[in-house]
């Protein structure tokens, strides 16, 4: 009995394991698709400095075939192609290190190989590749605001060699709206437009363009093309911040009321009168009194008196004062909307997006 409960839990732990080893087996790619691009990257580099160019190059292609948020960065992705070029250039791969060096032009016109860290001949193939490959890249601000005709948007251009562009805001059915620019470009050029259409006297309609610059090889024909999204939109209403709202905008009374001054002296006006010549207008024929006119008569002085110092009609200085502040923030306010109204008048938004190079055929690089 006691050897069938040792096979027994030798087999429940053989199966385990099995169960084990699946498990991890399993997973394994899906540990590898999780992992950051970044450590193929440093893997690869290391690599490559240990003369392992064979393990370097899978991992480079490995790190650069990574999609999605563990994606490289666009530095990284030229770092990965300069290492990996030189990597198939020392494994004597001259064509593939032709193809990824182009890759890298296309993709980065402006990257130049460090001198320090690759040898001669991949500076020399690079720089090779880098004359024979037109192409720009381009950046702009992703928002601004322009006054068609006196003012620009600019975007720079930079390149990977001297060549000839053409550059030109296009519509999304392909009507040139406006050129812009066509001549030759050496290291880096400016491209401005004004905010005008073709005829040169009004902005286009609010919309979608696509700013496109042309890079035309030795004979003349298109061998790249930079898209730059490009949306043009109605002017700014407001550019300037409106002041701060106070804390209380209700008006208040400046001056006291009548209200109540009157309430203290039409009661006493009418009692004083009252006492005075009632008396002679119920008993008639009877002489009035010297002592009923005196009281009447200070009955009417005392509510003339209150009347007196409830102060009708006097300013109130403190809600003068608040006042003054509600009136100075409205002034404020009507300031600002006729600053914006002069400053918006005329002006075009245009916001900019991520440019794209692509070959004459659509294709990417």
């Amino acid at each position: 009995m006691d050897a069938q409960d040792t096979r027994a839990s030798q087999t429940m732990r053989s199966v385990r394991l099995f169960v084990i080893l699946c498990a991890t087996t399993l997973a394994l790619p899906l540990v590898g698709a999780s992992q950051a691009a970044s450590a193929a990257l440093t893997q690869g580099v290391r690599a490559y400095d240990d003369l392992e160019f064979e393990q370097a190059a899978g991992l480079l292609r490995r790190a650069l075939a990574v999609q999605g948020k563990d994606a490289l960065s666009a530095a990284d992705v030229s770092r990965a192609l300069s290492y990996l070029a030189a990597t198939e250039l020392l494994r004597d791969r001259r064509d593939s290190a032709r193809a990824i060096a182009r890759r890298l032009v296309i993709q980065n016109p402006r990257f130049r190989p460090d001198e320090l860290v690759f040898p001669p001949q991949l500076l020399l193939l690079y720089e090779v590749v880098r004359r024979a490959t037109p192409a720009v890249t381009g950046h702009a601000a992703a928002d601004t605001a322009i006054r068609p005709g006196s003012e620009a948007m600019a975007m720079t251009l930079y390149a990977s060699s001297v060549h000839d562009i053409a550059a030109a805001l296009v519509a999304l059915d392909g009507r040139v709206v406006r050129t812009l620019y066509r001549g030759p470009i050496g290291d880096s050029l400016a491209v401005r437009w004004n905010g005008l259409d073709s005829a040169g006297t009004s902005p286009p309609p609010s919309g979608s363009y696509v700013l496109t610059v042309s890079s035309f090889n030795r004979d003349g024909r298109v061998a790249r093309i930079l898209r730059m999204p490009v949306e043009v939109l109605p002017g700014p209403t407001d550019t300037l911040p409106h002041p701060a709202t106070p804390a209380d905008t209700v008006l208040l009374p400046e001056r006291r009321p009548m209200g109540p001054a009157l309430r203290v002296l039409a009661p006493g006006v009418l009692g004083g009168v009252g006492v005075a010549v009632l008396p002679g207008l119920v008993a008639r024929g009877e002489k009035p009194s010297g002592a009923r006119f005196a009281l009447g008569g200070a009955v009417t002085l005392a509510s003339i008196a209150a009347f007196v110092s409830h102060r009708p009609g006097r300013q109130i200085p403190a809600n003068v004062v608040h006042n003054r502040g509600i009136h100075a923030w409205q002034n404020a306010v009507a300031d600002v909307a006729r600053r914006n109204a002069e400053r918006g008048r005329g002006l075009i938004g245009v916001r900019t997006g991520v440019p794209v190079i692509l070959t004459p055929d659509g294709t990417g690089p």
